[in-house]
């Protein structure tokens, strides 16, 4: 929609700018390129701004997106300290798919209690298999473990309608010797907005 409205941008200064110029109904030997002072440009450009853009129709051919990322709290979970996994599953209903054209998106902070190596703190897979496996030591303590993770997908079968979903999601987390558990769940169920 951005791209959108600065295309709108662009077009109305430079339909000013070709007004400017005037027209003379007699003919000349040589065509006219109407130019424009970046002052007269910042100008005109401020003017634009200031008005509301229009909003385009949402149709089935365009992409919908979640505005506002959504922060899910999880269950606690206890862990035993050590090596571990993080297995992130994200599932949708029957009838829709990732999104080829975009990657999925896993990013894990710094954390004492539950280390994520530096070559997994950032995820990007194309078309990935669910569940993904993330490693990671648990040391013992306790903390709030986050990701943020974003997820293209679309309809199976009209596969121009897609939906972006963007999530912070947060798991309280005990590590206790007392655990014999050493894989954590991080899971996202999504469903489609409502058309």
């Amino acid at each position: 929609m951005k791209r959108l409205y600065w295309s709108v941008v662009v077009i109305a200064v430079l339909a000013m700018a070709l007004a400017a110029c005037g027209s003379d109904d007699e003919p000349q030997d040589e065509p006219v390129t109407p130019t424009v002072a970046p002052a007269a440009a910042t100008v005109a450009a401020t003017e634009i701004m200031t008005e509301a853009p229009a909003v385009p129709e949402v149709t089935e051919e365009s992409v919908f997106s979640i505005p506002d990322d959504a922060v899910v709290a999880l269950p606690p979970q206890t862990v035993a300290p050590g090596e571990g996994t993080i297995r992130v599953n994200v599932t949708m209903p029957e009838g829709y798919k990732f999104n080829g054209q975009a990657p999925f998106t896993l990013i894990w902070p710094d954390d004492a209690v539950a280390q994520v190596p530096t070559g997994s703190q950032d995820i990007r897979i194309d078309l990935p298999e669910m569940p993904v496996d993330v490693p990671v030591t648990f040391v013992e303590g306790q903390t709030e473990l986050s990701a943020e993770m974003t997820t293209y997908w679309c309809e199976a079968i009209n596969e121009t309608l897609c939906f972006v979903d963007r999530a912070t999601l947060i798991v309280p987390i005990t590590v206790s010797a007392g655990s014999d558990v050493h894989d954590l769940t991080f899971e996202r169920a999504l469903v489609p907005p409502v058309q």
